[in-house]
């Protein structure tokens, strides 16, 4: 007989209870792992910034082309966030343990094509984005590096999924703790003690991830871990894997037309010199801290409305949504508001350029205003991909970045040849639309219907 969710004895129902006890048990240990990873990169901003401007402009152009590659880490994720919290939520653990298995094996084999591509491919398409070659050799060596690692760094958002969504979002922060920990630790030695510079920042990522994955298969199989997985008598399941990647695709078609839409960004905001380049990169990791949390929240709320849908409760799916937007919102609010006092104290930590903090500060201050109304929209989206209908942020997104985003960038940047201050109007303008758009799709109550 299979074993089921009732015997495992340190399972959390979250399907039953407070739902905003559950919201924050599974939300606020995700926030604090995310929150972790994102600390990690404004240190690694701060000890980058520490060779000079055009190492923070390399790194943030390879970052705008990883968005790219990367995304086909998103169709993988997504799905399987949907199907390993359904099969937990339906009490089956045999199917929980055989989902996560396909999971990470379909991640490792995904990202080892994808680092290669982006390995041999790189340099040209930093060639495309700007014409200045220090910035091309810089980020060519830095993004190299990262890209030989990428199966393990795929493989290790994994680990971490499918702990939340076996309602262990506690174990699966420590393991992103013990990571960042070890990154933080390691940057400054090869960054500047080694002289290493920014290979040493890609160096000390990829080892990270790497000891983040051995450590994660060491809990999934041999930890209390709520499905253990098997190294021996491991099957391929060409149907599971199906499955997931059919969830993921519209999250992995969204993330790869912004991710596109975010490398042509780049290239709009490096038409304005190496210095906008500079500060828009640092005040892109900036606020990642700032919507850290609602991803946070997305991702373990992601997890009990799954595990509701799969036990037939779509009512406190829907009510877990909702808890965690706005708590998400509240956050986001009273962050934008501490950005925006303290902009220049803030800039002052990444750059040794007085002018990089000062342009710096401005623009953080047009960022921030955006921040609320991504957060809510990114805690609201646990509905559609703890449910599976993955479609309705696919189209929004689609929309609002092909529609109105990208258009009206190159239109600024180009015809109407409008200060860089046009474009962060309109990315705020983007992201109003967006949380309109998902508020109409959420409201609407379709994607209760979805069988998985």
């Amino acid at each position: 007989m299979e074993q089921t969710v009732e015997q495992s004895k340190t399972g959390r129902d979250l399907t039953s209870g407070s739902i905003m006890g559950n919201v924050l048990y599974m939300g606020v240990p995700s926030m604090l792992g995310f929150a972790a990873m994102v600390v990690y990169q404004l240190t690694d901003m701060f000890w980058v910034a520490k060779i000079g401007t055009e190492a923070v402009a390399a790194v943030t152009l390879f970052g705008s082309f990883a968005w790219v590659l990367s995304s086909i880490n998103a169709m993988v994720g997504s799905g399987s966030v949907a199907v390993i919290s359904r099969r937990y939520g339906e009490k089956d653990l045999g199917g929980t343990r055989n989902a996560i298995e396909q999971t990470l094996v379909l991640k490792f084999l995904i990202g080892l094509p994808v680092g290669i591509i982006g390995f041999f491919t790189i340099r040209h398409v930093l060639g495309i984005m700007t014409g200045e070659q220090p910035l091309v050799e810089l980020g060519t060596a830095y993004g190299q590096i990262l890209m030989a690692g990428l199966p393990f760094m795929f493989t290790s958002y994994t680990v971490y999924t499918a702990l939340r969504c076996i309602g262990d979002a506690p174990k699966a922060m420590t393991i992103m703790f013990f990571s960042t920990g070890l990154n933080m630790i390691l940057d400054p030695l090869f960054i500047i003690k080694f002289g290493l510079g920014v290979e040493g920042a890609a160096i000390a990522t990829v080892i990270s991830s790497v000891c983040a994955v051995v450590v994660g298969l060491g809990i999934l199989k041999f930890g209390r871990s709520h499905a253990r997985i098997r190294f021996r008598g491991f099957g391929f399941d060409p149907g599971v894997m199906w499955q997931i990647m059919k969830i993921g695709f519209p999250p992995f078609l969204e993330s790869l037309a912004r991710s596109v839409a975010f490398w042509l960004i780049a290239i709009f905001v490096a038409s304005y010199g190496t210095t906008i380049l500079a500060s828009y990169g640092i005040c892109l990791r900036i606020i990642e801290f700032g919507i850290v949390f609602a991803v946070g929240l997305e991702l373990g709320a992601s997890a009990i409305v799954g595990q509701n849908m799969g036990a037939g409760k779509p009512g406190r799916a829907a009510a877990t949504a909702r808890n965690a937007a706005l708590l998400a919102l509240v956050i986001a609010v009273g962050l934008s508001v501490a950005e925006a006092v303290f902009a220049e104290s803030i800039m002052g930590l990444f750059g040794k350029s007085r002018e990089v903090q000062t342009i710096g500060a401005g623009v953080l201050r047009f960022f921030v205003v955006g921040q609320p109304f991504v957060a809510t929209a990114i805690a609201l989206s646990a509905a559609f991909y703890g449910s599976g209908n993955t479609w309705p942020p696919t189209i929004t997104g689609l929309l609002t970045a092909w529609v109105i985003w990208i258009p009206a960038s190159a239109i600024s940047v180009y015809v109407l040849k409008l200060p860089p201050r046009a474009m962060w109007v309109i990315m705020i303008f983007q992201h109003i639309v967006y949380l309109g758009m998902l508020l109409i799709w959420f409201r609407m109550g379709r994607w209760k219907e979805r069988e998985v």
